[in-house]
């Protein structure tokens, strides 16, 4: 049976934030936060790091386990408690419903667009992104505070672009079934929507599902 997997970054107002901690406490504590074990992180950096190289020299090819058991990293880091279903659903009616500047969509068949970019951008990179692998819940003021650091991390110039988008299209081929998906929304959709809200006034949301 095939599996979607969609990560949705999308602009929220603050009442439904509050809203949403109200109602949900622990999985809004837990959502978008790094594990406290450091046995833990230390096990998701090592499959991170070794195949990061973004100093415009050639890299060589990703290797299919590397990319394998970085999914897997990714997985094991991600808030999994209970109710976040419910959680990530009132979120996800909370967001605007079509594509646009306050919102971001990737849906990647038996995919993960958020882990794909993190593979891309390599440690440092993603440690600069909004909560943890993909998962998030700012408010406005929060937002305002994160967006430098996301901006850091997701304005690339060449050749640091063109290497993660190479090492995203690697990813793509190995893990997904889409090998045309669009590598620059990817990149670009993130920033944009954070953006847009920090622009705008607004609280963020970064939702990972599997349907």
């Amino acid at each position: 049976m095939s599996v979607m997997g969609v990560w949705v970054v999308g602009v929220v107002a603050d009442d439904a934030v509050e809203e949403a901690r109200r109602r949900f406490p622990d999985a809004a504590g837990a959502h978008g936060t790094w594990p406290e074990s450091s046995t833990d992180m230390s096990w998701w950096r090592e499959r991170l790091e070794p195949a990061g190289l973004f100093d415009g020299t050639p890299e060589r090819p990703s290797r299919i386990d590397e990319i394998v058991r970085f999914a897997d990293a990714v997985d094991r880091v991600r808030n999994d408690e209970t109710k976040v279903d419910e959680f990530q659903d009132y979120l996800l009616h909370a967001v605007p419903q079509q594509e646009s500047e306050g919102m971001f969509c990737a849906a990647v068949p038996r995919g993960d667009g958020a882990a794909a970019l993190m593979w891309g951008l390599g440690l440092d990179a993603t440690l600069r992104l909004p909560g943890c692998c993909g998962q998030f819940l700012f408010d406005a003021a929060q937002v305002q505070a994160a967006l430098p650091a996301t901006e850091q991390a997701l304005v690339l110039h060449q050749p640091r672009r063109a290497n993660a988008a190479a090492r995203i299209r690697i990813w793509l081929d190995e893990m997904a079934d889409d090998p045309n998906h669009d590598v620059d929304e990817l990149l670009n959709g993130p920033l944009r929507v954070l953006r847009y809200a920090a622009r705008t006034g607004l609280g963020a949301v970064g939702l990972t599902l599997w349907y």
